[in-house]
């Protein structure tokens, strides 16, 4: 799964680069504020494994990560543009089955031209996950848990936009997270098995956007 993600964001910043030398000459179209939603893939966001550290050496984890569809809503603006060149700030935060929240706080350097706007972006990024999971025993047979983690760490991606109108734009972006891995201890069979629990929070999204501008320096 990781390796599509990398796929489909390779493909999209691919596409954005290839369509950026025909773009037609830069107007002041994404000027001013703006709001908007998004929806897509998060792959793989919660990656487990765990080290027995039990005498028997028999635990094994039951956990499936799998693809999750991830939500919400992002907001900035352009903090300065010149002809072609676009300098942006944007926040967000998302939402997802196993997910708190996944929020980030980014700055865009982009392309702009006409109704287009080719941007890469990166700043800091912070999660909380919470989720359940089972380790088994072959004597003592399976121990269900719950478990959560927080982490604050680092985002990079890109995308590309079309304004639709004076005031929509719609788009696609997509983002690796780097969060790092997250190790805790715990113990299984009423606490006589334990077992050191590694959370892999590193994952990418690809997302589709749709934003509202208040304020616009063109038409």
């Amino acid at each position: 799964m990781r390796q599509a993600a990398g796929m489909l964001m390779s493909f999209a910043l691919a596409g954005a680069v290839m369509l950026a030398p025909g773009l037609a000459k830069a107007t002041d179209t994404w000027q001013g504020l703006y709001i908007g939603g998004n929806l897509g893939a998060a792959f793989d966001p919660i990656d487990l494994s765990i080290k027995d550290l039990s005498e028997e050496q028999d635990l094994t984890l039951n956990f499936s990560s799998n693809t999750e569809f991830i939500g919400g809503v992002h907001f900035g603006g352009a903090l300065w543009q010149s002809g072609n060149f676009y300098i942006g700030s944007e926040e967000d935060v998302n939402f997802a089955d196993n997910i708190n929240y996944l929020a980030t706080v980014r700055g865009r350097l982009g392309w702009v031209s006409n109704n287009w706007l080719v941007y890469a972006t990166g700043g800091a990024a912070f999660i909380s996950t919470d989720f359940s999971a089972t380790v088994i025993s072959a004597d003592e047979g399976p121990t269900r848990f719950k478990h959560s983690d927080t982490a604050i760490g680092g985002v990079v991606g890109g995308g590309l936009e079309y304004k639709a109108t004076s005031k929509i734009s719609l788009g696609v972006e997509g983002l690796f997270y780097d969060f790092g891995t997250k190790t805790t201890r715990l113990t299984a069979s009423q606490g006589t098995e334990p077992f050191i629990l590694n959370d892999n929070l590193d994952f990418a999204t690809v997302r589709a956007r749709l934003s509202y501008y208040f304020t616009l320096g063109g038409s």
